[in-house]
């Protein structure tokens, strides 16, 4: 039976990620519909970052920067303080993108969520989906109404396989205008794996809307993720341990 939609609204992405883990812990470790809100984009706890970081390295999975990278690389950005420097650096030749690739082929064999943001390829002329946004937000003037959206995959063999692919599938930059702007950012995953990806995928979604607003001048307003299906596989009983003692 498919399930009805689990709404989750917590302040910062390290408490929506642990309280959904706790959820799933009583679901026998899968659930659909998952509808999760981060009101506070900004807010993060450095030790419980250590402490996930730690229990990461201790049983062999990928730790949360990695995977945060793959959406928005936000040590990157404080380097290169523009967007206009940061795409450059990502997408040239023998770049971070490039190098990153290099050093985790194993991983992915389809790219990062931010090289398909800053240079999607449909099939034509590579199209730089955050720089389009980024561009509208600064030039119009009602973008309440706006339908700025990020796509991921790329039709056809993508949207149907059962792993390996994007998981992100889609994502739709909010703009609100009352005063000042407020954005926020809603993203959509077919598959949403709760030990090796969330934690990172939410922290990398809080530093890109982060990235958006300080591109805009705008607020960072939340993010709210919906997972089409959210699961737990490997690990289970140490990953309960985990959020129980936070």
């Amino acid at each position: 039976m498919i399930d009805e939609p689990t709404p989750v609204v917590s302040d910062s992405f390290q408490q929506a990620w642990a309280k959904v883990v706790k959820l799933l812990a009583q679901k026998d470790w899968e659930t659909r519909n998952l509808m999760v809100q981060i009101k506070n984009t900004q807010t993060f706890d450095d030790g419980l970052h250590v402490r996930f970081d730690g229990f990461c390295r201790r049983v062999e999975i990928l730790g949360p920067r990695h995977v945060a990278y793959t959406i928005f690389p936000h040590e990157a950005y404080a380097k290169a303080k523009t967007a206009e420097r940061l795409f450059r650096a990502y997408n040239r030749s023998n770049g971070l993108y490039e190098r990153l690739q290099r050093r985790y082929r194993n991983h992915s064999s389809w790219g990062t969520y931010f090289r398909r943001m800053t240079q999607y390829d449909g099939g034509g002329k590579p199209v730089n989906q955050l720089e389009n946004i980024i561009k509208a937000l600064n030039t119009r003037a009602n973008v309440n109404k706006a339908a700025l959206t990020i796509v991921i995959q790329r039709p056809g063999g993508e949207t149907i396989r059962p792993l390996g692919g994007p998981c992100l599938n889609y994502l739709a930059v909010q703009a609100e205008r009352d005063g000042q702007t407020t954005l926020g950012l809603l993203a959509v995953y077919r598959n949403h794996d709760f030990l090796q990806k969330a934690y990172g995928n939410y922290w990398g979604l809080c530093n890109l809307l982060g990235f958006l607003a300080n591109e805009t001048g705008t607020v960072a307003g939340p993010v709210t993720c919906i997972s089409s299906h959210a699961y737990v596989e490997n690990h289970k009983l140490a990953l309960k341990a985990f959020v129980e003692a936070l």
